[in-house]
């Protein structure tokens, strides 16, 4: 895919150096030329818009990733993400001294990257490593085989591949990841896509069974 969908007038270069991806938003510029010490590694996206007015928060949100972003996916894995922890972690069902989740990364054709984590935690979700890559690789092998696609599109037929309950975390990290790959490939942060700054967040916390003990 050598072209995305967009509705803002702005061009949009990703260069990605190895693993490191340098994101370059360009608006009003023309005849950008890179210079890189070692050009041969680096890999240059563009995604053309066409023209309208500059993106805003309020004039190109996520809704409108979802439907006029098309992406066609070259590379998609999934790997396992083996951490320890500085302090065990207790709840009632179960005591972790380290995370084994999986992590997913996905690369469209333009050469723009996207990664996302699928968590693993025993007894609350239903998938244990060796399944979420089980699974991982079987919706990356399907993303790789797909055409291009919006990225709502794509996100239903993830959830298709990874349907319900069962493989819900991994699912959450292939969605993750393609996501990311989508606001990569526009140069919009996700942050500004999911509705810009605020002041107070929602949210909660797990309490422990060893403060409860405690209490």
């Amino acid at each position: 895919m050598d072209r995305i969908g967009l509705t803002q007038n702005y061009q949009s270069h990703c260069f990605l150096h190895s693993t490191t991806s340098l994101h370059t938003q360009l608006s009003k510029v023309s005849n950008f030329t890179p210079n890189f010490k070692n050009p041969k590694v680096v890999t240059a996206c563009m995604a053309a818009a066409t023209p309208a007015v500059a993106p805003t928060a309020t004039s190109f949100g996520f809704k409108n990733l979802m439907e006029t972003v098309t992406i066609d996916v070259h590379k998609a894995e999934g790997r396992p993400l083996n951490v320890p922890l500085i302090a065990p972690f207790t709840i009632a069902s179960s005591r972790l001294d380290k995370v084994e989740n999986v992590a997913i990364r996905v690369e469209l054709s333009n050469g723009c990257v996207g990664w996302g984590e699928a968590p693993i935690l025993p007894f609350v979700t239903a998938e244990d490593q060796a399944t979420a890559l089980a699974k991982a690789a079987e919706a990356c092998e399907f993303l790789k085989q797909s055409r291009e696609m919006t990225l709502n599109l794509a996100l239903t037929k993830i959830g298709d591949v990874l349907p319900g309950h069962d493989f819900a975390s991994v699912r959450a990290g292939v969605e993750m990841a393609l996501i990311d790959a989508a606001a990569n490939s526009i140069g919009i942060p996700l942050w500004r896509l999911f509705g810009g700054v605020s002041n107070a967040i929602s949210t909660d916390i797990t309490v422990e069974a060893f403060f409860l003990i405690l209490l």
